[in-house]
């Protein structure tokens, strides 16, 4: 492979050296999509320009793209060299293999590409082609290669016809009728297997829904080819007569069976003669379960329960007598076991492989090395480690995902399936109470079950906050098999392992979430357990469904699923568990003071994302800190006061709190300060939030000192939002000065950003120059945050004299920001481009941005920022003659916001609500205004995100 790649068969990606690029922005990622459309020719500087702009390019597009380019090669780093800079523009000059889709057609756009070459070529698709530009820049390009996937797809179920694959076949084509159900080719050769199938009557189903579907719609007879293929069908000259069914019986459950499609599918689509497929996970995941239903499907079943045998000596004679064969007494079985391979066809079942992995793998070998239409289906909680073993890994039931009605996850519906006494129409609150318990329990169907089978002797809500004693509590009925108990089946998981085994998965349950090798190594290692075992046996871990698997590629994470985590905590001895936790507040530490410089790199989001997988573990790390290691704590806090911040993570912001009153002194204390005086004017606080900054300061040893940064930072903050222009302007120009003095490039942009914004403001001509000097900083220190908030501060200076420039600054700026994840200039330059857009955009199209606005607040809990948002929103109501709307706001924020409002926003409102009380009239205008004035901030936010969602 060369030394780039360029992955455009789904959202586009690239890879410099086998590792993944980041291409910030929609507009860089559309220049690398012209260069890639065109690969090989020059594309006019003109060409990018519209591509990128479309018909209505700013300005200074040309230089725009140009800097597109210049980032582009910065982020291919080695690889630059293949964006060639040749009048009168650029080429994108690479080999054929570096782009996944040219693969894709080498290998399988002919008739007589093999199978093994159209499943590699299927298997580079990570979705639709060019991801976000398919509907326009890409159009015709991802189309062509739509088609030429979908021609594959049918060409790869031929392939599997020849090869008396028919199962496989069927399942592929269904899938793709399902999506292009006009396919006349697949439907052929879908109608052709389920006749092969001896299934006639779905074979004429396929057909017949074919035929009327184009005469409906096109007035079209099917093609004689077709019609032909009908008569056959009927004639039964392509179906195979059924053998006579054998099955033995499965294990019986009479609950509903939900949320496994996509692992039956995958089962179903793995399985077949010369291989054994074996689903694994942990105890409680649902394998048994999935492989009982796919069982059901099948009409030639063997099923063979491994539990209850406690040696390899009788494996053999155990699944003959499953089977049902005739040996004499004291034969092991094992050449009745292969002359019977030879006839049979079927599914064999092998059921809870995990204790006698030794003979299991030898009994498979054997299988598997007899000629057989027999498929093997094994379920363990590792795999058997055969040559020809196919592993689906079976892991716990979603979950619900944001925006996501809590009902519709299956782990939810499980537990009303279960818990006959709930209502699956239960009231919200409820639902988010079972949300809390599905996910405490980690989706485990068993656990799942067990708790659901409490309600009604227990309420969901005394269940949900008892969780932590979930082994005592979810014991399961009286008598109950002890792999079917939640505290047996991880008993039973547990006794599996070896001592050293053993050792390490109860010290890895310090770890509150995701951890990789290294953290493990520095964390779990001592003179009991040297670091050069911990790889392996954190390895073996995994192969045992202890953690999760960590994929194939990158650095691998591992988790261990909160259920097993608490059994494992509980048999730590104490001893133990504070050394453990020493350590893990240690490295947590050590992190976090690595993380603090890499977000103020080129580098911010994957540290930001490092962080934020970090995060359970960080604030454990803090609370035990806090009461046994007060020094770590604070440098914790410190450390992690920037990513608080720009993240509005006011829970991390808090710990400033804490350490200001517990701290007398620290050589990180001004940073504790500051984080604290963030927390309090993020809740509003302003004055206190002030203090809390000027004490920052002279702990830091005065304003002129590099430790009062960031102080200084936050004391500006605090009074611009008190409308304190003249204070405000003198701290954040400090804070440029004390940055550019210590060297710090993102500091010093930041500062002049700031200080643009006071000058915005407080409508100083001078704001459109400093706002100018502050993007060009921030372009310097190559920090995404700083550049978009220097954008955002150019938008601001901007918005009264350069409407369209400011619109297209502030619309960079949130595009930088969501790039990197932060929420804070995310949020800052959405509300300044709606105030734009409030005051000359589409009314229409603004009240939906403003939703936007209203809801990220509410959802982010910024109390303060929320208020400059819906002070704006004031204006847009009046402005669209919404006047009783618009006063009772106005009213509410007067009474209850942290500070009044000033400059050119107070001048706007004010003749806003002139206009609204002229038309009104005064007595109108009055009882709009007392009944405004009773809501507190949440309700009149609550309120403005309704009338929003009613547009």
């Amino acid at each position: 492979m060369p030394d780039v790649e360029f992955g455009v068969l789904g959202p586009i990606e690239v890879r410099v050296g086998g590792c993944p690029v980041a291409v910030h922005g929609a507009r860089q990622r559309a220049v690398l999509t012209s260069l890639l459309l065109r690969r090989g020719t020059v594309v006019s500087l003109d060409r990018l320009v519209d591509d990128v702009f479309g018909e209505q390019p700013p300005d200074d597009a040309r230089n725009a793209v140009q800097t597109y380019v210049a980032r582009l090669r910065k982020a291919l780093g080695p690889a630059a060299r293949y964006v060639v800079t040749r009048p009168p523009g650029y080429l994108l000059d690479v080999p054929d293999d570096a782009v996944d889709a040219l693969r894709f057609e080498a290998l399988c756009v002919n008739d007589s590409a093999a199978l093994a070459d159209v499943d590699a070529a299927l298997a580079l698709w990570r979705g639709p082609a060019y991801g976000e530009f398919a509907d326009d820049l890409a159009r015709g390009h991802a189309q062509r290669l739509e088609e030429l996937r979908l021609v594959a797809i049918e060409h790869r179920a031929e392939l599997l016809l020849d090869r008396d694959r028919t199962s496989e076949a069927v399942s592929s084509l269904e899938a793709l009728l399902d999506e292009e159900p006009w396919r006349e080719r697949a439907v052929t050769l879908l109608v052709t297997a389920l006749a092969r199938q001896g299934r006639t009557a779905d074979a004429l189903a396929v057909y017949r829904t074919y035929r009327d579907r184009i005469r409906d719609d096109l007035g079209l007879d099917p093609p004689s080819e077709l019609q032909m293929l009908e008569r056959q069908v009927l004639t039964r000259e392509l179906s195979f007569a059924p053998k006579q069914e054998q099955r033995s019986r499965l294990p019986t459950r009479t609950t509903s069976f939900l949320g496994r499609d996509d692992e039956l599918d995958a089962v179903a689509a793995a399985l077949a003669p010369g291989t054994v497929v074996t689903l694994t996970g942990p105890g409680g995941v649902g394998k048994t379960r999935i492989a009982a239903e796919l069982a059901k499907t099948e009409g030639h079943v063997w099923w063979v329960d491994l539990a209850a045998l406690h040696d390899d000596t009788a494996l053999h004679r155990t699944v003959v007598d499953a089977i049902g064969l005739d040996v004499r007494p004291g034969d092991t079985g094992v050449d009745a076991l292969r002359g019977w391979l030879r006839t049979a066809d079927g599914l064999l079942v092998l059921d809870n492989c995990e204790h006698l992995l030794v003979g299991t793998s030898s009994l498979v070998e054997d299988a598997l090395a007899v000629p057989s239409g027999v498929r093997l289906l094994a379920t363990s909680r590792q795999p058997i480690g055969v040559g020809a073993e196919h592993v689906l890994v079976v892991g716990p039931l979603r979950l619900p995902e944001t925006g996501e009605p809590k009902d519709a996850a299956p782990a939810v519906q499980l537990f009303l399936d279960r818990a006959r006494t709930v209502d699956g129409s239960a009231r919200p609150r409820l639902l988010r109470r079972i949300v809390d318990i599905c996910r405490a329990l980690d989706g485990l169907p068993l656990a799942i079950e067990l708790a659901a089978a409490r309600v009604g002797t227990l309420t969901v809500d005394d269940l949900a906050d008892r969780l932590d004693a979930r082994f005592e509590l979810l014991r399961g009925a009286r008598g109950q098999a002890r792999h079917n108990t939640l505290e047996g089946v991880v008993d039973w998981s547990y006794e599996l392992l070896t001592e050293a085994e053993q050792l390490v998965f109860l010290r890895l349950s310090v770890f509150r979430s995701e951890f990789d090798l290294a953290a493990a190594e520095a964390v779990v290692a001592d003179a009991d357990l040297p670091v050069s075992r911990v790889a392996d046996l954190v390895a073996r871990l995994a192969d045992r469904s202890m953690l999760t698997r960590p994929g194939t590629s990158g650095v691998g994470k591992y988790r261990m699923l909160e259920t097993l985590r608490h059994y494992a905590a509980s048999r730590l001895p104490e001893r133990a568990r504070d050394e453990l936790r020493r350590r893990h507040a240690e490295f947590l530490t050590d992190f976090a003071e690595r993380a603090e410089i890499g977000l103020s790199s080129d580098d911010e989001g994957a540290w930001a994302r490092a962080v934020e997988g970090w995060l359970s573990d960080l604030r454990a790390a803090w609370r035990w800190a806090s009461e046994a290691r007060p020094d770590l704590a604070v440098r914790l806090t410190a450390a992690l006061m920037w990513f608080g911040y720009w993240r509005l993570r006011a829970d991390v912001l808090a710990w400033g709190e804490w350490a200001v009153r517990e701290m007398p002194s620290h050589p990180r204390l001004p940073e504790a300060y500051t984080a604290a005086a963030h927390a309090a004017w993020f809740g509003g606080r302003l004055e206190r939030g002030r203090e809390l900054a000027r004490r920052g300061i002279d702990v830091a040893g005065g304003g002129e000192a590099p430790a009062a940064a960031a102080a200084l930072n936050a004391l500006g903050d605090i009074e611009l939002l008190s409308g304190a222009l003249d204070e405000a302007l003198p701290a954040y120009e400090a804070y440029a000065v004390v940055s550019e003095r210590a060297g710090d490039a993102v500091g010093y942009a930041l500062g002049r950003a700031n200080t643009a914004l006071s000058l915005a403001y407080g409508g100083d001509p001078r704001a459109a120059d400093v706002a100018a000097d502050a993007v060009a900083a921030a372009y310097r220190a190559a920090n995404p945050t700083s550049v978009a908030f220097a954008l955002f501060a150019q938008g601001e200076a901007l918005a009264d004299d350069d409407p369209d420039r400011a619109s297209a600054a502030l619309a960079e700026a949130r595009s930088v920001a969501a790039d990197v994840g932060n929420p804070f200039v995310s949020g800052v330059a959405l509300t300044a481009s709606l105030a734009l857009s409030g005051r000359r955009g589409e009314p229409a199209e603004a009240l939906a941005l403003f939703r936007q606005a209203v809801e990220h607040w509410q959802r982010t809990g910024n109390r303060t920022l929320i208020v400059t948002t819906l002070r704006n929103l004031v204006i847009l109501l009046a402005r669209t003659g919404r006047d009783v709307h618009a006063v009772e706001l106005a009213a509410a924020l007067e009474r209850t916001a942290h500070a009044r409002t000033y400059g050119t926003e107070a001048q706007r409102i004010e003749t806003a609500l002139a206009a609204v009380r002229q038309r009104l009239g005064d007595d109108v205008y009055a009882r709009a205004w007392a009944s405004g004035a009773r809501r507190s901030l949440d309700a009149a936010a609550e309120h403005a995100a309704a009338i929003l969602r009613a547009e």
